[in-house]
């Protein structure tokens, strides 16, 4: 029988947030509330109100990134409308190339704080899990001092491990950083990384108690995508290759060889078995010079940014589906859930990172390296003759399904409230 427990989140991202790290604790605690435990969420106002989140408890605490005054002051633009897709660039780089370990240190971690010590003189709470980035929201368990409760630290992202941003420009930058991350990961009851690199890294680096616990696709989330309506993108004598999100992105990823086979295979195919590229979301500048640089004609049809339900029924309704990776070990996009849940074949440009591993696992498609041009365009060649969609043939998918990550969230609870007491015998 599961023993009701009294779960605190800490998230900066959260509903309606658009960021692929809110997805992860709102699934989460969503789910965790179904097996009968009681969840708190603590997050910033600046992504706005859910409406009818009852039922869901959130403390939506002030942020410096919401004060209009300061934001006209620092000439950044107003935040976004909640819901919409967007990357605020509240912090001024005084603060991002100062502030270790990143702004939200002084934005929005005193309001963080403030509210998380009212909760628990309200209340007992059983765990705290405190979910990064931005790494920051780490502290508050240091923070808290020994009275805290059993504390999980969850990394979406390494810390120092295979970062996003660029290394701190000084080395008394560097040497707080390194501290505050060996802090948490050893004050930390347990430690959950996102993907198996990060918490591998944590378990061997720093000797912290690390745990892979991968994010999923949430089912509730595809209830209305039969009523989407989908952009018109088949036609005879082509099959489909869709790609949502961005082509161009961080950790090296790079469209080229995949647009330059693509042109290469269409140009020796004939007329029943060509290829097009559907792209569906937002195109950086990047992406339009790249684009027109390839010169592929009908084989690229771009439709512009959908709503959610729209996006993942065109994922549903492709021959194919095309994922791009860069080069960091620890890769695996919240995209490639959305993939795997789409049950088509996947086309993944990985190598040697969890994406790849993934795909492998569940059997979902082929994996190829995403610089390999020659490669590329034989995998395409398997989605022109319908090869790869004979081939599909899913395996292990409940792992990367809710509840699955949420079952294994709540016996690891379990295990940081049982290794909290034996601390304190």
């Amino acid at each position: 029988m599961t023993t009701p427990r009294r779960i605190l989140v800490v998230t900066y991202f959260h509903p309606p947030s658009t960021a692929v790290g809110g997805a992860r604790w709102a699934a989460m605690a969503r789910h965790l509330r179904a097996m009968g435990h009681e969840v708190t969420t603590i997050t910033s106002t600046v992504h706005g109100e859910l409406p009818g989140a009852a039922g869901a408890p959130v403390v939506r605490t002030w942020d410096l990134a919401n004060a209009q005054a300061l934001r006209r002051l620092l000439r950044r633009p107003a935040p976004a409308a909640p819901g919409t897709p967007t990357i605020d660039t509240m912090a001024p780089r005084l603060l991002t190339r100062v502030v270790v370990p990143d702004s939200h240190v002084v934005s929005w971690m005193p309001g963080v704080l403030a509210a998380t010590r009212r909760l628990l003189r309200e209340r007992r709470i059983d765990c705290l899990v405190t979910s990064g980035p931005p790494d920051s929201t780490h502290l508050l368990g240091l923070a808290l001092g020994r009275r805290r409760p059993p504390w999980i630290a969850d990394f979406r992202d390494g810390w120092r491990f295979e970062p996003l941003a660029e290394p701190w420009p000084t080395r008394p930058q560097r040497m707080i950083e390194a501290r505050l991350e060996r802090a948490v990961a050893r004050g930390a009851d347990v430690v959950l990384g996102a993907t198996r690199p990060i918490a591998e890294d944590f378990a061997s680096r720093l000797g912290a108690r690390a745990e892979w616990v991968p994010n999923g696709w949430d089912p509730e989330l595809a209830a209305d995508v039969q009523d989407a309506m989908l952009p018109a993108v088949a036609d005879a004598g082509w099959a489909t290759l869709v790609h949502t999100g961005t082509l161009s992105g961080p950790r090296g990823r790079d469209p080229r060889p995949l647009l330059r086979a693509l042109r290469r295979v269409n140009d020796e195919a004939g007329p029943d078995r060509r290829v097009r590229l559907v792209l569906a979301g937002r195109t950086t500048v990047e992406d339009q010079r790249l684009l027109a640089e390839a010169e592929l004609g009908e084989s690229v049809r771009h439709v512009g940014l959908l709503e959610r339900r729209a996006a993942l029924a065109l994922q549903r309704s492709a021959d194919a589906l095309v994922l791009l990776t860069g080069s960091h070990s620890s890769e695996a996009t919240g995209k490639l859930f959305e993939y795997l849940a789409a049950g088509r074949p996947i086309l993944a440009l990985a190598d040697a990172n969890e994406a790849q591993r993934i795909v492998r696992l569940t059997a979902t498609g082929v994996t190829v390296p995403p610089l390999d041009e020659e490669r590329i365009a034989a995998a395409l060649r398997t989605v022109a003759d319908g090869t790869i969609a004979a081939g599909y043939a899913p395996r292990e998918l409940e792992r990367f399904t809710y509840p699955g990550p949420a079952v294994v969230v709540a016996g690891l609870i379990e295990e940081a409230i049982a290794r909290r007491g034996e601390r304190g015998r």
